[in-house]
């Protein structure tokens, strides 16, 4: 296939369109001696570019352009001359893309009938495969998967896909060998029953898809695509406690790594995902998608975790701000009984009770920059008996890093005070001067222990729930410590289910109130706020 365009000047500096076949006004000289294609890209089915003319003298002549070899539309956008001096312009090239490559010869004939061309191959369109990546997300309540980022291996504009564009569905595998798919209590949403498909399957519902960059940042233009589901817990008060329903498919940890009731421990579960191409996508095929990895929440990943003295991991996030002209405050967090490091959950502290909200805007702002160190004992637990290996790794962090060691917080629940405790009434030589401590929802410090704390001058914040047994010894704690002169504050939350603004948990899940700052004293200051105005 071969097409002429007859080039009149008068038209291009009138009309500067794109044009599919019609007479286009490209100006050149007599010695016109340049004619290549210069850089292409494809974008939404298009493979898109210029190519430059070059020419010695004044750009007083027409010539024609031809092209030829392609199946697919051609649209050429021509160049304006905007004075004599011009020597050279560039056409605006766009090819429609095909399922086969096209080579399309582009022909300039120069007034005195000589030719100049230019080769322009245009890739078929994308077939794949196309890999992707699961997307995990943390809340309050747990762990979730929320969605995908594809590696579309193509370049799309913002209006190339929408929620529509994709069908999901979802096989979840927990660390014990079960398999998803119960409806009721801690298990599947009856609500959502609809979206189950048998066999374990569920359907992800999408609510929105769009064009990202590589890490998933929302962009006019990028070669990835990602889809956000439908995952947040509903969750009810039940007495005491709360009912809680799963979004079908979409757990990511729960606690099913250990032998009984009392000894589980939080553990990732495993997913498969099936997505389909509903649409047609501007310069893709209908392909195949291939899973790749399943990434975890984007602020687990500003974690570094490693082994911890004397067994177990640790996770220590590090603020950008901080740096020896600018040292930060840290704050070390204790996890509780289900936490505990089995050998494939490292990290599973953060998630478990959702450490990583230290990590998040609200308590790092409130700091101004804090560095957050996350111990996860092995499946031992806390107790005084990790004395020795926490001072070494708080030492350890401390030197190692720009901290100031006047801001230096601690804190820890359930069985994670049993670890708080050891550390803030410790006489050892490696002992650190603490400016202010956290106990959660456990916690039992004696007279004796008062006293050590008041001549160290620790101010500490207690904070539980009068129907959590676990938590009966805090008031009596509190006696203790205000006997000795210590700067202590209680909170103890009225009878019923914890509630964080959105969601209902057991009584025994007093630290959500600290996660989400909504501790506050008498004069409305904030636990984070406490906090930060705390310094040795």
């Amino acid at each position: 296939m071969k097409k002429y365009l007859t080039i009149a000047m008068a038209l291009v500096i009138t009309f500067g369109l794109a044009v599919p076949a019609m007479a286009l006004n490209i100006s050149v000289s007599n010695n016109v001696n340049v004619f290549e294609a210069g850089s292409f890209e494809a974008v939404d089915g298009w493979y898109s570019g210029e190519i430059n003319v070059g020419w010695n003298g004044n750009g007083n002549n027409s010539v024609d352009v031809s092209w030829s070899g392609n199946e697919g539309e051609v649209m050429v956008t021509p160049y304006t001359v905007e004075n004599n001096k011009q020597r050279a312009g560039a056409l605006d090239i766009n090819i429609k893309q095909t399922n086969e490559e096209q080579a399309v010869v582009f022909t300039l004939t120069k007034v005195n009938g000589q030719e100049l061309n230019t080769t322009v191959v245009v890739p078929a369109l994308y077939e794949g495969p196309i890999s992707f990546d699961v997307l995990r997300t943390a809340n309050n309540p747990g762990y979730y998967f929320s969605g995908a980022l594809i590696d579309m291996g193509v370049t799309l504009t913002a209006e190339s896909v929408d929620k529509d564009t994709f069908f999901a569905k979802a096989r979840v595998t927990e660390h014990n060998g079960d398999v998803q798919g119960s409806f009721g209590n801690f298990g599947w949403d009856p609500e959502k029953e609809s979206y189950a498909l048998g066999d374990g399957w569920a359907k992800w519902n999408i609510v929105d898809a769009y064009v990202t960059d590589a890490d998933g940042n929302r962009v006019e233009k990028g070669n990835y695509v990602k889809f956000d589901i439908e995952w947040n817990t509903r969750t009810e008060p039940s007495g005491s406690n709360a009912d809680r329903y799963d979004v079908p498919a979409t757990r990511a940890a729960w606690y099913t790594a250990g032998d009984t009731p009392w000894a589980t421990f939080i553990a990732y579960a495993d997913i498969e995902l099936d997505i389909t191409q509903e649409k047609e996508i501007p310069g893709i095929a209908y392909a195949t998608y291939v899973q790749g990895e399943t990434k975890h929440d984007p602020l687990f990943d500003q974690f570094e975790i490693s082994d911890a003295p004397g067994g177990g991991t640790y996770a220590l996030y590090s603020p950008e701000n901080a740096s020896e002209d600018n040292k930060r405050p840290i704050l070390i967090w204790f996890h509780g009984t289900g936490e505990r490091y089995h050998g494939d959950n490292p990290g599973g502290n953060l998630i478990g009770n959702r450490a990583l909200s230290f990590a998040d805007e609200e308590f790092q702002e409130a700091l101004d920059g804090a560095y957050v160190l996350a111990p996860q004992s092995t499946t031992d637990g806390w107790s005084a008996n990790r004395l020795d290996d926490m001072e070494e790794l708080i030492n350890r962090i401390v030197a190692e890093n720009n901290v100031d060691t006047d801001r230096i917080y601690v804190g820890g629940l359930s069985m994670g005070t049993a670890m708080t405790t050891p550390l803030i009434t410790s006489t050892t030589e490696n002992k650190i001067d603490y400016a202010a401590a956290i106990l959660t929802a456990a916690g039992n410090i004696s007279a004796s222990q008062a006293e050590i704390i008041a001549d160290k001058d620790i101010p500490m914040y207690l904070v539980g729930n009068t129907s959590d047994g676990a938590a009966n010894n805090l008031p009596a704690s509190y006696e203790n410590l205000v006997a000795a002169g210590v700067d202590a504050k209680l909170k103890m939350y009225p009878e019923g289910p914890v509630f964080d603004g959105e969601h209902y948990f057991g009584a025994h899940d007093s630290w959500n109130y600290i996660y989400n700052n909504l501790v506050e004293d008498e004069n409305g200051e904030t636990i984070f706020e406490w906090l930060a105005n705390h310094s040795r």
